[in-house]
């Protein structure tokens, strides 16, 4: 009797770009469904009547609810789709899906690359097996650019170095296998 096996496969897109061959995560669209699913689920909740036919007074926050998480789910499904993070040979970076890059970083200036002997720590939010945010902490900010984020929900660390959160649009399985497999530091 032969025991049936699965294979899981990942792929990953290599680029060759000017400085070398940059090696794009596969997107996930995960976030997006999930965040569509809570608003599909405040819609329902939204029209829930009561024994005269009338709608419930948790209406209106249920419908607030729904276009909010729908909305969301729009701005998840477009960032995944025209995103990537990549790993080249010794920089983790923030492209477009083509590989081209993007303009100046909006929060702190600078191109969106960071190498990966500036990192002091990678991480999932709320947790690996749930991820919603990848964080990860660099010093190559320069310290008069960085900003400070003071939300102890999203305190992942009290290293030195600029934070940076962004929404798990991407295939974290594979991320967390690049950040390994270029040595990128990372704190349990």
């Amino acid at each position: 009797m032969t025991t049936p096996t699965t294979t899981t496969t990942t792929t990953t897109t290599s680029l060759s770009m000017t400085g070398g061959v940059v090696e794009l995560i596969d997107p996930s669209y995960n976030l997006a469904i999930g965040t569509f699913g809570i608003g599909l689920i405040a819609g329902f909740l939204e029209d829930i009547r009561d024994g005269n036919d009338d709608k419930l007074l948790t209406a209106k926050p249920f419908g607030a609810f729904a276009l909010l998480f729908t909305i969301i789910s729009l701005f998840f499904a477009f960032q995944t789709t025209t995103l990537r993070f990549g790993f080249d040979d010794d920089s983790f970076s923030l492209v477009k899906s083509n590989g081209a890059p993007l303009q100046e970083n909006v929060v702190v200036g600078g191109e969106n690359k960071w190498k990966y002997t500036s990192f002091t720590n990678y991480n999932y939010l709320p947790s690996s097996k749930f991820p919603i945010l990848v964080y990860f902490r660099e010093t190559q900010t320069p310290i008069a650019n960085r900003e400070e984020i003071d939300v102890a929900a999203l305190q992942v660390d009290n290293l030195e170095g600029q934070v940076h959160y962004f929404p798990a649009i991407a295939n974290t399985k594979q991320l967390t296998d690049g950040f390994n497999k270029h040595g990128c530091s990372h704190i349990d």
